[in-house]
């Protein structure tokens, strides 16, 4: 039996990813805030054909359920095959910075909450040796612009933290894959207008897949992401300041 551990098991991608590794031997361990959501999920993958489902209720951003979570799932639980990390919430960075609680809100969600569940579960991970730890950042923590760099402040943290991680957990058998997503197709998403450089989440879902079967360290989603960024990060400071974007 194969155990996979989603966090954030409602979102988009996270639902994308839980087809493509779906199994008749394969047992999703599915987290989530919304429990009517959670429920539509649990039963789809069920009606699909996986071995069974599990399903936790969580307040990401409530740090004081973070260890009960973990000693739920993992009672009973001989090992974890993947952790997949899928979370967030993106408020536009005016809505910040009018409003400091709703900045630290996100800075929470999207990075603080998410160390602090990748403290816990790979501290047990380490245990068994081996498995893999998938989480999704963003190209928005490459680099600090105008539009958002509250937002992709967090996503720049949680991209370091993953390095060191990584390098922690490498000889131990257990990898560590950053997913630096672009412009995806999701409900966080809808009401931005979409262009040429969108992917669907089915789309993602296999970059996703593909980088976690070959133990990938770091991937952009889609690819061409990552000649975007390197553009973006080789621009001279004085003259990314004056460009709007």
């Amino acid at each position: 039996m194969r155990n996979i551990i989603i966090l954030g098991a409602t979102s988009g991608i996270s639902q994308a990813v839980a087809k493509e590794l779906l199994a008749d031997d394969v047992c999703f361990h599915l987290v989530a805030r919304d429990a009517e959501k959670l429920k539509v999920v649990a039963n789809d993958l069920v009606s699909r054909g996986c071995h069974s489902t599990k399903s936790y209720l969580l307040d990401f951003n409530s740090m004081s359920g973070h260890a009960n979570l973990v000693d739920d799932i993992l009672e009973g639980v001989d090992s974890i095959d993947l952790l997949f990390l899928c979370y967030g919430i993106m408020f536009s960075q005016q809505e910040c910075e009018a409003n400091s609680i709703k900045a630290i809100e996100q800075v929470t969600s999207n990075y603080t909450s998410a160390v602090s569940l990748l403290v816990l579960f790979s501290e047990r991970m380490l245990e068994q040796q081996y498995g893999t730890i998938a989480v999704v950042t963003s190209v928005a923590g490459d680099r600090g612009r105008k539009s958002n760099f509250i937002y992709g402040s967090a996503k720049a943290g949680l991209a370091t933290y993953l390095e060191g991680l990584r390098y922690k957990l490498h000889d131990k058998g257990i990898n560590v894959l950053t997913i630096k997503p672009g412009f995806i197709d999701t409900p966080m998403t809808a009401e931005i207008k979409k262009g040429a450089l969108w992917a669907s989440t089915e789309q993602a879902a296999k970059y996703i897949v593909k980088g976690i079967a070959k133990r990938k360290s770091i991937i952009y989603v889609p690819p061409f992401w990552f000649f975007i960024m390197m553009i973006i990060k080789l621009i001279p400071s004085f003259i990314f300041r004056k460009l709007n974007f």
